[in-house]
């Protein structure tokens, strides 16, 4: 949320027409589609199902995956390469050749989609133009992907170690994307997706409906009632956004950043124009327009609430529906303590009236500077206002809002399968199917699901170094990864990544006819070899050659084999590959010398 007297440029809304003359029919109440009164000109393009997109009819637009202020997003089979592909079509308003997706795919270039994806980041893998009676519209084409992150918990909140490695996810990305310069802009569990399990771009049609369920449409009928012909630029149908179940046995663990639409580089902040972020997620800087302050910071913001989203199954300091500023503020002087300058006098400007403003009887005093006062919370007017309101910080939304547990509509059998799922297979998310209505269990059956009072205050201590009102004083990503909460997630990734990907090549063994001493002939000295870290390496044949390449294999520690009898173990079951490839070499040099090729 931003000031709403603030001025936009052109292209950031559609132009709205004097009078729409459209409506959907009175059967499309409570569906889920896009504003109607966007098919304008420089709207939203008219696509309907069973249309073709791009060149040569390529894209096959089959369902509605998703919409938002600034485009559709349509699910399309691709006849070229024979994938299903999401297809988003951008307002025309918003197609233009300097847009914010096509800088950052500029800055990315280069970069590989192995790259791209192993950082959990997913940029367009094309684009093309469509022209529509409506305008110009870029186009963006991206894999298939799964749903948002928005409700994940309610179905595997009480898997924390899933709900942890989704979240250190989010910081691995962040922080790739960071590292090119680019401040994602808009970094929140509806642009975060799940990646589907291999394949499932692959399936046919019907499995496709299947995960999706056929098209649910809505008609558009005019106004005044009549059958006149519909303006070409207006849809004679919306189609339902669809949906994809967590738990369908389609969706992989791993996670997608996705939407670009306005990104910008950290040496080039958006002044005059912000982001537009919604309220729940952005930052101080964000809320009072400081377009200067904006930068890496104002991701981290976000990032700590996205977190809070997903494992807490909250956003802590304003509904995403219903709160206003005053009240996102209010939550935030609840947590972080009275609103500081530069916020104040900006917040003093619009609103005005702070409680150290109250005479005795509650009268604005005249001009009197005690609003400046720091100590006192800015989002209260009177004395009763702030009682209340201690009252309410009293009740403890926080942390004890997290001790109040998870009610979920399952029992615990199903509950220790989705458990027992995630850790056998970390890499899908656990199936599911509810089976009956979601109030099949009765209360006493369901299960509560509460955080343990360790998790609790690691947590809490996570967010509130990441929420500061002055952006300088943020944790780095960096630091955010090393944090308690994420257990060994963060020295993993850094013995992983130092970590060879393969273990070096062994050394041929010698299988020719001993021209020195057998090794082990009594009264004979035993060959003696020094390893890279200088330690002799004793032994001969088979076994020496595999320790001593085990031993100098470093890759080991990034398996977390080291010392005891683990390493033990996981050694000779290393080791045996290796063995059997040295004896099939031997034999065969063997059989060689017998025949006298040797």
């Amino acid at each position: 949320m931003t000031d709403p007297t603030r001025d936009y440029d052109s292209h950031d809304e559609a132009p709205a027409p004097e009078m729409f003359q459209y409506k959907l029919d009175d059967d499309a109440d409570g569906t889920e589609v896009e504003d109607l009164g966007n098919y304008v000109p420089g709207g939203y393009h008219p696509v309907a199902l069973g249309d073709v997109l791009g060149d040569s009819g390529r894209f096959r637009v089959v369902h509605k995956l998703g919409f938002g202020g600034y485009a559709t997003v349509w699910l399309c089979h691709d006849n070229e390469s024979k994938k299903w592909r999401t297809v988003k079509v951008m307002a025309a308003h918003a197609s233009t050749p300097d847009c914010a997706d096509l800088r950052a795919l500029e800055l990315f270039s280069g970069t590989s989609l192995d790259l791209l994806a192993a950082n959990r980041v997913q940029l367009a893998l094309e684009h093309f133009w469509v022209d529509g009676p409506n305008g110009r519209h870029l186009c963006f084409v991206l894999p298939f992907l799964g749903p948002g992150l928005s409700t994940v918990y309610h179905l595997y909140g009480h898997v924390p170690e899933l709900m942890k490695d989704i979240c250190f996810q989010l910081v691995e990305a962040l922080e790739f994307i960071h590292s090119r310069g680019l401040c994602h802009g808009d970094f929140r569990p509806d642009n975060i997706l799940f990646r589907l399990a291999d394949g499932v771009d692959e399936w046919d049609e019907e499995e496709i409906m299947k995960l999706l369920g056929q098209p649910d449409l809505a008609r558009v009928e005019r106004v005044d009632g009549t059958e006149a012909d519909m303006e070409p630029g207006v849809p004679t149908y919306l189609v339902e956004r669809s949906h994809i179940e967590y738990g369908s046995g389609a969706c992989s663990s791993e996670i997608a950043v996705i939407d670009y639409g306005v990104s910008y580089r950290a040496s080039e902040p958006p002044v005059g124009k912000g982001t537009g972020i919604t309220l729940p997620y952005a930052a101080p800087e964000a809320l009072f327009s400081l377009d200067n302050d904006l930068g890496f910071h104002s991701d981290v913001w976000s990032l700590g609430v996205t977190i809070a989203k997903v494992r807490c199954g909250l956003t802590p300091f304003a509904d995403e529906r219903y709160d206003t500023m005053l009240e996102g503020l209010e939550k935030m002087e609840s947590i972080l303590g009275p609103l500081p300058e530069p916020y104040r006098s900006i917040w003093k400007g619009w609103d005005g009236v702070f409680v150290n403003c109250q005479d005795e009887n509650g009268g604005l005093r005249q001009d009197d500077d005690s609003w400046k006062d720091e100590s006192v919370p800015a989002t209260v007017c009177t004395e009763s206002e702030e009682s209340t309101r201690q009252a309410r910080v009293m009740e403890g939304r926080h942390p004890n809002h997290l001790q109040l547990g998870l009610i979920m509509h399952i029992d615990d059998e199903e509950a220790a399968d989705i458990a027992a799922q995630a850790a056998s297979n970390p890499g899908r998310l656990p199936a599911y199917k509810y089976g009956q209505e979601a109030h099949r269990l009765s209360y006493e059956q369901q299960v509560r699901y509460t955080m343990t009072d360790a998790e609790i205050k690691q947590l809490f201590d996570f967010f509130l170094a990441i929420f500061t009102w002055h952006p300088e004083e943020r944790p780095t990503l960096n630091q955010i990864a090393g944090h308690e909460w994420f257990g060994d997630r963060h020295r993993r990734r850094q013995l992983a990544a130092a970590a060879p990907a393969s273990p070096p090549p062994l050394k041929a063994v010698n299988t020719k006819r001993a021209r020195s001493p057998s090794p082990l002939r009594p009264g004979k000295k035993s060959r003696v070899e020094i390893g890279k870290s200088g330690e002799e390496v004793r032994g001969s044949g088979i076994v020496k050659n595999v320790w001593a390449s085990w031993s100098l294999y470093r890759g080991r520690i990034g398996l977390g084999l080291r010392k005891g009898a683990g390493c033990i173990t996981r050694f000779f079951s290393w080791a045996m590959g290796k063995i059997t490839r040295i004896i099939s070499g031997t034999i065969s040099t063997m059989g060689g010398f017998f025949r006298g090729d040797v």
